[in-house]
């Protein structure tokens, strides 16, 4: 449950942060409309729930508790992080003699893939709606629309594939996907908001076009991974989508500084679960 909270706490800005760079509403307003599409994913989260039970069948406590801490340290530098991998490799790293590395193999694929297929999604995405011959006024309006409806597809993602993240390797119950998903509202709610202005305002200025295409792709590529039972990040989703559509503006868009910070958390942190991991098998 804690995990649960702290994946609220920071992976709410792949569902929030891109309407909070378009000022589209209210941080507690935004938060509401992602938590019912949060509680909707939680009962399709069987899939990725019996891919993660599936890495191993050894020592579950010690590297959830890992992958809290570190997830904590990084939510609390405001870092959008990848709660997956660090989970994943806590579990690895703990496991290593028993885990099925050939599984590892396949979710690192998929953790390379993902945001590069969002990026893609993105560039095409936009190319599109740019040609559309749609007043300014009539655009801005179906935009917001738009802006709710692919943050709930961010949303149901966590609730399909980040939370089983966590949970699956704990249990498969649909009961306790549904508590972990009401715990994960509660931390997107108490301290998410931070991480969602450094997506949202940090890396590009987003425009409610730009913020709308950037989610929608992010969530198509998570929501296909998810139907292969795929855990994978959202936030490299979203950060991938959001890039590569800030680079149809101009390459000065980009905050490279913010971004390359991102990136070390993404090396960083998934390499210091899967070493504390090992070395306290290693020991003990």
């Amino acid at each position: 449950m804690y995990i649960a909270f702290v994946i609220g706490a920071n992976d709410t800005a792949n569902a929030l942060g891109t309407a909070i760079g378009a000022n589209l509403m209210s941080y507690k307003k935004l938060v509401f409309i992602f938590g019912v599409f949060v509680l909707i994913g939680c009962l399709n989260a069987h899939k990725v729930g019996h891919t993660v039970g599936s890495i191993t069948g050894g020592e579950v406590i010690f590297p959830l508790i890992i992958a809290g801490i570190i997830i904590t340290m990084i939510t609390y530098k405001k870092i959008p992080i990848s709660t997956h991998q660090v989970i994943v490799c806590a579990l690895v790293g703990l496991n290593l003699n028993t885990a099925n590395l050939d599984l590892f193999v396949k979710i690192i694929g998929s953790w390379i893939v993902s945001p590069i297929l969002a990026g893609f999604l993105s560039f095409v995405l936009y190319n599109a709606v740019e040609k559309l011959n749609i007043s300014v006024l009539k655009r801005e309006e179906l935009l917001r629309y738009g802006l709710i409806l692919s943050g709930g597809l961010i949303a149901y993602n966590l609730g399909s594939n980040d939370l089983p993240t966590a949970l699956g390797a704990v249990t498969n119950s649909s009961y306790v996907f549904l508590m972990g998903g009401i715990v994960l509202i509660l931390g997107a709610l108490l301290f998410g908001k931070g991480v969602s202005e450094t997506v949202g305002l940090r890396i590009v200025r987003l425009s409610p076009l730009t913020a709308f295409i950037a989610q929608l792709s992010a969530g198509i590529s998570v929501l296909v991974f998810t139907q292969f039972g795929m855990p994978v990040s959202t936030t490299q989703a979203i950060i991938g989508g959001i890039v590569r559509v800030g680079l149809t503006k101009g390459i000065k868009t980009v905050s490279w500084k913010t971004l390359l910070s991102i990136v070390l958390g993404w090396v960083s942190a998934p390499g210091l679960a899967l070493f504390v991991g090992y070395l306290i098998e290693f020991l003990f």
